[in-house]
């Protein structure tokens, strides 16, 4: 029975010691909002953007198709996040669960991929639409 007892309580102590609250710290790379748009088509890759409070990077393939555009990098600006913020807010872009494939009929889809404050979401839309839906944010990220 004292065996078991000084167990216990070694057991008590070390995971009183052992367990201990987190800082509940958020990293911060994680709370900005951060995007990254890769274009896929049924013939390749497309365009891959990735855009943060810092910097926005636009890497094209390297094909022959693409060769005479040259990767992009600058600074973002205030005005390009807070039209992102407004397209994802909009069209609920964090909660969405849009998985389209205009790539399965040789189209090209946008693959989005949404980090804000700890949270992550992804999601597919056609590039070329005819029904009008994210018209804008279509249009928005076609002009980067």
């Amino acid at each position: 029975m004292m065996k078991k007892t000084i167990y216990l309580f070694v057991l008590s102590i070390f995971l009183l010691l052992g367990c201990k609250k987190s800082d509940n710290k958020i990293d911060p790379e994680d709370s900005g909002l951060r995007i990254e748009i890769k274009g896929i088509s049924g013939w390749g890759n497309g365009v891959n953007i990735s855009i943060d409070q810092s910097k926005t990077e636009i890497k094209y393939p390297k094909d022959g198709l693409s060769e005479t555009k040259k990767d992009k990098v600058y600074k973002t600006s205030e005005a390009t996040l807070k039209q992102l913020s407004s397209y994802i807010n909009t069209y609920k872009l964090m909660d969405a669960k849009i998985e389209e494939c205009a790539r399965c009929a040789d189209g090209l889809d946008y693959v989005i991929t949404i980090k804000s404050e700890g949270r992550e979401n992804t999601v597919t839309i056609a590039a070329h639409r005819t029904d009008g839906k994210y018209t804008d944010l279509l249009d928005f990220i076609n002009k980067m």
